[in-house]
């Protein structure tokens, strides 16, 4: 993802990450290692970048607060990226190894947890009982989408509006809540802390939609991992669904083999193939494009800054990233 968008808070966002440095050392040196090794394995940023965006665009001035808001939540998704690795078995995350792969799962989980207790102490510390209540809130949905999406692996009729409930909850409600607590904490008037709400779940579920796009098209040196991973785990994603819902032969080849708890690859070549051969790919952006269409309406309420046009920059990177 181009950097351009996070420009006007390139500095805010070094203080984010070197508050986040602060808050993942531990008194246990091997805590500190696998801490800083999540942490330090990149990632876009874009949770504390729209959420220092919108604190900005609101007119927000006073950055202590915020900066510790943003670290909180950035080490809140890092939690939640090293407990989804364990649960599927992954092997590399940002091109790097994954740390259930490198130092074990069972050190990996404690990680996970160590760094959501730091996230939250650091949140409570920054916010009001407001604030803890929407990341508390943003956190159980993630859960909850979590669980429900591990019971409908493999299910190659999956309905579209359980997948759209799925990403709400596991990707687009952190964005939003990031957007969300940035107007809220820059003293937005209620109708642009809303507003900015719905900017954050558009975007996030556009980001997801392309996510699963890039599972499909992308390439695996850019990606960072292989292609057709949610094939090859049984995640239904949204160009798999739009593929499978057709009477096409092609398409009762991607059910039978998706259903399969087992794949070779080259089952999971073939059925990428053969999704590319549908119109599934360009029906799954038509749904990224709309997702941005709306996010965008939410910017409306903004007045005109240099935030406002990085906000609306990151709503056309999302949908033209490459990995």
């Amino acid at each position: 993802m181009s950097s351009s968008w996070d420009q006007p808070v390139s500095k805010e966002l070094r203080m984010v990450e070197e508050e986040i440095m602060r808050n993942v050392r531990s008194s246990e040196p091997l805590l500190t290692e696998i801490a800083t090794h999540v942490i330090g394995s990149g990632g876009k940023r874009m949770r504390p970048g729209v959420s220092l965006l919108a604190f900005r665009a609101v007119g927000g001035t006073d950055l202590s607060k915020i900066i510790m808001l943003s670290a909180a939540i950035e080490l809140i998704h890092s939690a939640t990226l090293v407990h989804d690795d364990i649960n599927d078995g992954a092997e590399i995350r940002r091109g790097v190894i994954a740390a259930c792969r490198k130092y074990g799962t069972q050190r990996a989980l404690i990680t996970g947890d160590f760094l959501f207790v730091k996230g939250f102490r650091l949140g409570g510390l920054a916010g009001s009982d407001d604030i803890v209540e929407i990341v508390a809130d943003t956190c159980a949905g993630m859960a909850e989408s979590e669980m429900l999406q591990s019971l409908v692996e493999y299910d190659h009729f999956l309905p579209l509006e359980t997948y759209l409930q799925i990403i709400e909850g596991k990707t687009a409600k952190p964005i939003e809540a990031s957007a969300q607590v940035g107007a809220y904490m820059g003293g937005g008037s209620a109708d642009q802390v809303e507003e900015m709400s719905t900017y954050g779940l558009n975007i996030g579920c556009a980001f997801q939609i392309v996510d699963d796009i890039l599972d499909i098209t992308g390439e695996e040196d850019t990606l960072g991992k292989k292609r057709g991973m949610d094939i090859l785990e049984g995640k239904p994603n949204l160009p798999l669904i739009l593929a499978m819902r057709d009477d096409s032969p092609g398409s009762a080849r991607i059910r039978e083999v998706f259903g399969k708890q087992s794949k070779t690859q080259e089952e999971v070549d073939e059925v990428l193939h053969l999704i590319q051969a549908t119109d599934a790919l360009d029906e799954a952006m038509r749904y990224a494009e709309s997702y941005r269409e709306k996010a965008l309406k939410g910017l409306d309420v903004l007045p005109d800054s240099e935030y406002k046009d990085a906000l609306r920059a990151l709503a056309d990177t999302v949908l033209e990233r490459n990995r």
